[in-house]
């Protein structure tokens, strides 16, 4: 049906046409200090090492059957499991409890330094601000993302005297 005659419509009684939403800007930071990409992510020290799914390591470490009960000893496993996984940029899998027991010396045969090295890191728990962190700022990441038996082996080679020169 058509307008009646007799009304009178306005400009703002008129059908608009509806106008769609602009697309939105790019967002950049305007904070000093954002963090742009990861290659600006800082690590170590205070900062710690971030990886995905912390609480899910910890858990794996609880439900392992560790060689002692001591908290300080799973505090130490668990930093470097965390440590680990997130050097390698994913969540923690068994071989990082496997990886950090090797470097705690829980292994036949283990050299009285990495068996001395782990009563330092356990005596440091109480002390460090995170637990366990005297243990992972030790170790180098090139050892912590070997498998465990490398980790052993390297361990185990590291600082022993050749015999051969020994001899001469």
């Amino acid at each position: 049906m058509g307008q009646q005659p007799n009304i009178e419509l306005t400009e703002g009684e008129r059908p608009r046409e509806v106008l769609e939403t602009a697309p939105p800007r790019r967002w950049r930071p305007t904070k000093a200090g954002l963090i742009n990409s990861p290659e600006e992510q800082p690590t170590g020290g205070a900062f710690g090492s971030i990886g995905p799914d912390p609480g899910w390591g910890l858990r794996l470490v609880r439900a392992f059957d560790l060689p002692s009960d001591d908290p300080d000893l799973e505090a130490v496993v668990a930093a470097l499991t965390m440590a680990r996984a997130a050097a390698a940029g994913r969540g923690a899998v068994r071989e990082d409890i496997e990886v950090a027991l090797a470097l705690c010396g829980f292994w036949d045969a283990a050299p009285d330094e990495v068996v001395g090295r782990r009563e330092r890191w356990l005596a440091a728990v109480p002390h460090d601000r995170r637990p366990g962190q005297t243990a992972v700022s030790d170790v180098p990441t090139e050892l912590l993302l070997q498998k465990p038996e490398q980790v052993h082996y390297s361990l185990s080679h590291a600082r022993r005297p050749n015999p051969a020169n020994a001899a001469s």
